[in-house]
């Protein structure tokens, strides 16, 4: 597909995540679109319980797994010159078990991690209940182009 705005290179370690690629293209481009951004590349590994604690330990103190984890860049993608936004680490476990809680696809799960991912690569935080509401309504606006829906309250 030639109308890409961001080149992303999923990378499943796990052999068990169910993505829908063009659902996560669409959501992404849509966000670099709304934030003025031109065309850049991503990284997104997908990874098990293990890792996702042991990357969450060493960059992050803590020994949990999470759902997803940011890496920032900004240098030029070797390949397009293109600025590579950074790389994010993605929790298929945590995917899985809470897509299953939530009744939720677990496409849709992984998708909704890889854009929270993003949002924080430009610039989004979730710390304090202001900022988070404000990047849950990001999230809901975005998701709703490709048919997700998430809960009134984010959690």
């Amino acid at each position: 597909m030639s109308n890409r705005l961001c080149t992303i290179d999923l990378i499943d370690e796990t052999g068990r995540a169910i993505i829908n690629r063009e659902q996560i293209q669409h959501v992404v481009d849509a966000a670099l679109l709304a934030d003025g951004l031109g065309p850049c590349a991503l990284t997104v590994l997908l990874v098990d319980d293990e890792e996702s604690a042991r990357l969450h330990r060493t960059h992050f103190s803590d020994p949990e797994p999470t759902d997803v984890m940011t890496f920032p860049d900004g240098s030029a993608d070797p390949e397009t010159g293109h600025p590579h936004l950074g790389d994010l680490a993605v929790g298929v476990d945590v995917a899985l078990r809470n897509a299953a809680d939530r009744g939720r696809q677990a496409s849709d799960e992984l998708t909704l991690y890889i854009l929270h991912g993003v949002l924080h690569l430009l610039g989004y935080d979730d710390v304090d209940e202001r900022d988070q509401a404000e990047m849950w309504a990001v999230q809901r606006k975005l998701l709703a182009t490709v048919g997700i829906e998430l809960e009134a309250e984010p959690g």
